[in-house]
């Protein structure tokens, strides 16, 4: 078996920085993997919509053709056009001219098989190769992938691909389509496995496909440090190492490790990707991988939550990510509807007559510890904690919207602990345990980005419990970092700049509107103090 490499890194791993790579790195990235000897390189999208030169994806071929390298070019240059995602019609492309890419990858989805033949002889036509992908191989019966590669072999493309686009393929179901395909497909077609990590098997998987005895050509695709959304993908490091040592040396590994310590590293910094929990559920229950990214960015469901809603994702939508689907499961999940009238006249009985103080988790309550120490013992306020249990804080009562936060937190309620216990009806009920309960659903708000944020709810509640002032502390705002939200750090979460600030301006627009019922004072600084113009 011959085995190639293909490169995706600017366009599966854009996905994660939105393919805003610039022109220069984009022309370095190039630059190395063809000094690293990588076979096939696939440049970004070529796509109808209008995007700026810094951008991996490209409006035509001679966009591509500025950024490829000077140098004398032994790779195979490649772009893709996804049917349905960012795509350009073929009839665009001019005549294959030998100065730009030299091949398409054409992905589709199955009902969109006989548009992709019709696009690919388009493509051919004009003197390019193409590669055919279909999404998620795995949805194709035995049947359905013998009928696709008699397509093939009437198309008679450059190559054909596995494509485990959900990361959820095992060895068995790996190697049984290539040996399905393998048997039936015309030799003189190129074979290509496209693999996600979502269960950590891309390597693996790759690894078995090239133990495979056949004759015809294999094609892995890869990324450099797995750079891809979700899980990632296989990690173009490793995959050409392997082959080096136990295979024939052919690639200069040192090329693609400069790649990322020049600019994948750097991408590495400021976003996430690779396995985790959430996708190997996904992966497990063959769904799309944004489902659980969407219940990670949550930040308020247990892993077993999780797993619970993404069994719920009817099948015909497991495939294809459906966001307002999974709002919709997400917001009946944590739907439970109570009637909490008894708990809020007793919580109302309970903060009667006296100042209210509520500390959420923010750095501020370390750094101006003094400060609200000093506010309690001249004041007397009813101290309640949002999502949190500190000793250092007498609380009077703990207020839990968070199902995550509440199983960190239950053994700091175990006894002597001496305060109320408040959670919202979504958090399970804890045996033997006198906490008050109270309807999640009337304390959410609109906005979908923000609806369950627990400072929020508890200051609807305490509107509804009669309360005219609260004092706030902790209060501080989201930092786009993983580090420094919080007082302590196993509380911090990683945010991008972008959702950082818009998150802080939707809730300093929900507090606008709360402070029509209440006075809010913040006795420790706070963005929401803030004019949006100044932050």
């Amino acid at each position: 078996m011959s085995i190639q490499v293909l490169d995706c890194t600017l366009r599966d791993g854009g996905y994660i920085n939105d393919w805003q790579f610039g022109k220069k790195n984009i022309a370095s990235i190039l630059d190395k993997l063809e000094q690293a000897n990588i076979d096939i390189i696939e440049c970004g999208f070529l796509t109808g919509m209008v995007q700026d030169e810094e951008c991996s994806l490209f409006h035509d071929v001679e966009g591509i053709e500025a950024v490829l390298p000077r140098r004398e070019r032994t790779s195979m240059y490649v772009a893709m056009i996804a049917i349905g995602e960012k795509e350009l019609h073929p009839s665009s492309l001019p005549p294959y001219d030998g100065k730009s890419i030299e091949g398409i990858r054409l992905t589709f989805h199955k009902e969109e098989v006989g548009q992709a033949v019709e696009w690919a002889k388009i493509i051919m036509e004009k003197g390019y190769q193409v590669f055919m992908q279909p999404v998620g191989t795995v949805f194709y019966t035995d049947l359905e992938l013998l009928e696709l590669v008699e397509k093939m072999n009437r198309l008679r493309p450059y190559a054909f691909y596995i494509v485990d686009t959900l990361g959820s393929m095992y060895r068995n179901d790996v190697s049984h389509r290539f040996y399905l395909i393998d048997k039936n497909m015309d030799p003189g077609i190129r074979l290509g496995f496209h693999g996600h990590n979502n269960l950590q098997l891309a390597f693996s998987n790759a690894q078995i496909l090239g133990k495979i005895q056949t004759k015809r050509t294999l094609i892995l695709d890869a990324t450099v440090y797995g750079m891809g959304r979700g899980a990632g993908n296989l990690p173009t490091e490793l995959i050409t190492q392997y082959i080096n040592k136990n295979i024939a040396s052919r690639y200069d590994v040192t090329m693609v490790m400069d790649i990322y310590d020049e600019y994948i590293c750097a991408i590495r910094k400021r976003y996430e990707w690779g396995y985790t929990v959430p996708y190997h559920i996904a992966a497990s229950h063959v769904c799309h991988p944004n489902y659980a990214a969407y219940l990670i960015d949550k930040q308020t469901l247990t892993m077993k939550d999780i797993e619970k809603i993404i069994q719920s994702i009817p099948g015909k939508h497991k495939v294809l990510y459906d966001r307002g689907l999974i709002e919709r499961l997400y917001t009946q999940f944590q739907s439970k509807k109570i009637d909490d009238s008894a708990c809020v006249g007793e919580i109302t009985a309970l903060i009667k007559g006296r100042p209210l103080l509520l500390l959420a988790p923010g750095k501020t309550l370390t750094t101006h510890a003094d400060a609200i120490r000093s506010f309690i013992e001249q004041a007397h306020p009813f101290v309640i904690s949002v999502n949190f249990v500190d000793s250092r804080y007498q609380a009077d009562a703990c207020f839990v919207s968070n199902h995550k936060r509440m199983d960190v937190i239950e053994r700091d309620l175990q006894p002597p602990a001496r305060m109320r216990v408040i959670l919202t009806s979504n958090i399970p009920y804890r045996a033997g345990e006198d906490d008050l309960f109270v309807d999640y659903d009337q304390y959410t708000n609109d906005d979908e980005m923000i609806s369950d944020n627990a400072g929020l709810m508890l200051l609807k509640l305490l509107i509804r419990c009669g309360a005219k002032e609260v004092f706030l502390a902790g209060f501080d705002g989201f930092l786009p970092s993983a580090k420094g939200n919080y007082y302590r750090q196993e509380l911090d979460i990683p945010l991008k700049e972008e959702e950082a600030l818009e998150k802080q301006r939707r809730i300093r627009k929900q507090l606008k509107e709360l402070s029509r019922f209440l006075n809010l004072t913040f006795l420790t600084p706070s963005v929401y103090e803030q004019e949006e113009a100044d932050v």
